[in-house]
């Protein structure tokens, strides 16, 4: 069986597969375990239609061989093997809003350097590189910091259970007010892990940040802040400078 995901394409042979389990929009497949008392190994896809959940499991479930519980089973993990790389993939809305901006970028400094301004052409990309590393560090953390502050104040708060491993982070499970099950993504904790969630979007949830990581959060989300603004004051300075001649 081939599976694609983050760009790569998977081979998992069906002798590394313990079984294949359908939810409600996402499919997991298990793998196989050759330790005791450790949680196996699962490549998970959320996101997918009910109907195609339901097709992909029947079809592989169907061509799995049944084993005793009893019997060894290889570990399913050192079976799967990588088959391909894909580098070009569809554009998402970041991705295109991301393009957009090198694009405008490309004409302001394209009509910086026709007109003549008072800094070295150089100077103008590194300021749009600065602004944008300043726009990541303050979308990305300004956002953690952001549910992590609100959350656990306005939101529900749970205690998830672990549910499984992936082949990258632990997955936890929570159950919202309304019984439906959510999935959390954490490459650390426990057993348990303290959960607070939107109860307007349960599956929007943040683990609990202690004080120290908010405030160099804050303090990381404010550098991001300094050199977006920075950045794109002086490509809108050089811009204006041109345009004056």
């Amino acid at each position: 069986m081939e599976w694609e995901q983050d760009g790569r394409t998977l081979r998992i042979p069906l002798e590394g597969i313990e079984e294949v389990r359908s939810l409600e929009r996402a499919v997991e497949v298990v793998l196989t375990s050759a330790r005791v008392g450790r949680p196996a190994a699962v490549y998970a896809l959320h996101g997918a239609g009910a109907p195609a959940v339901a097709a992909f499991s029947a079809a592989v479930q169907a061509r799995l061989r049944e084993r005793a519980p009893d019997r060894p089973r290889a570990d399913g993990e050192d079976l799967v093997v990588t088959v391909s790389v894909r580098t070009g993939r569809r554009l998402t809305r970041r991705a295109s809003a991301i393009a957009a901006a090198i694009a405008v970028c490309v004409a302001i400094d394209v009509t910086v350097w026709l007109l003549g301004g008072s800094q070295p052409v150089v100077a103008l990309p590194l300021a749009q590189l600065f602004a944008a590393a300043g726009v990541f560090i303050l979308t990305f953390l300004g956002r953690g910091l952001y549910d992590g502050r609100r959350l656990p104040e306005h939101g529900i708060t749970v205690l998830a259970e672990l549910d499984h491993y992936t082949h990258n982070t632990k997955v936890y499970r929570y159950t919202d007010l309304d019984g439906e099950v959510h999935y959390y993504r954490e490459a650390t904790g426990g057993q348990q892990l303290e959960l607070s969630y939107d109860p307007r979007r349960p599956s929007r949830a943040v683990a609990r940040l202690s004080p120290y990581m908010q405030v160099m959060m804050a303090l990381m989300t404010l550098v991001g802040l300094a050199m977006a603004c920075a950045g794109v004051g002086f490509t809108f300075h050089e811009l204006a400078v041109a345009l004056r001649g």
